[in-house]
């Protein structure tokens, strides 16, 4: 009786593991179905700019360097969510053999106040000087608020940008790869204005 239940107990975990593997292995597959779903939650997690996810689904410098910031600071947290809230991406085509996918994305034209704002910001400040300030609380909220007022009030661009994004596989998920030109993109002009104000 006991030899007999061991080995149920192991064929029940031997199926658990097969079962597990494969569940697990179907999440980094490169198919139509897993991309779409890779774009899906990607546009959702920038929209509340959740940082957890960005960080497992999206292969972007400047958010790389963003991210950490926020996850510190709620001020950076906000303006994320204010910069991407209205962000839309819309499939066009997936081709899974290349490992790219094509889409329409539209945003708030965000690239006059981001420029205004990082402008100021360098007239004021080196960038030395500005590295101190990311822990002084009172100087972020007094620069990012009224930003944060400027991009609510901001109009739609009138238009969508077709993009084509790579897509990779990473350990647990496919990954979208955005560089320069898409990170621009999906800020509305935002992340570009401000990289060409500070000259990075």
């Amino acid at each position: 009786m006991k030899k007999a239940t061991l080995s149920l107990i192991s064929i029940a975990l031997c199926f658990a593991l097969v079962f597990g593997f494969s569940s697990c292995s179907k999440s980094v597959e490169m198919t139509e179905e897993n991309i779409k779903e890779t774009v899906s939650v990607v546009e959702t997690a920038l929209k509340e700019f959740d940082t957890k996810t960005l960080s497992k689904y999206v292969d972007s410098k400047t958010l790389g360097v963003i991210i950490p910031i926020a996850e510190k600071k709620e001020a950076f947290q906000t303006l994320g969510k204010a910069m991407f809230g209205n962000l839309t991406m819309e499939i066009v085509s997936v081709d899974a053999e290349a490992g790219t996918v094509t889409v329409k994305a539209v945003n708030k034209d965000l690239y006059l106040d981001a420029t205004d704002f990082a402008n100021q910001l360098n007239r004021d400040y080196s960038k030395m000087q500005l590295l101190g300030k990311l822990e002084d609380d009172e100087f972020i909220n007094n620069n990012l608020n009224p930003l944060i007022e400027k991009i609510d009030a901001a109009p739609m661009q009138a238009e969508e940008t077709e993009l084509t994004l790579k897509v990779t596989q990473g350990k647990k998920n496919l990954v979208l790869s955005f560089d320069e030109a898409a990170e621009d993109v999906v800020s509305g002009g935002a992340l570009g204005a401000i990289k060409s104000a500070f000259g990075v």
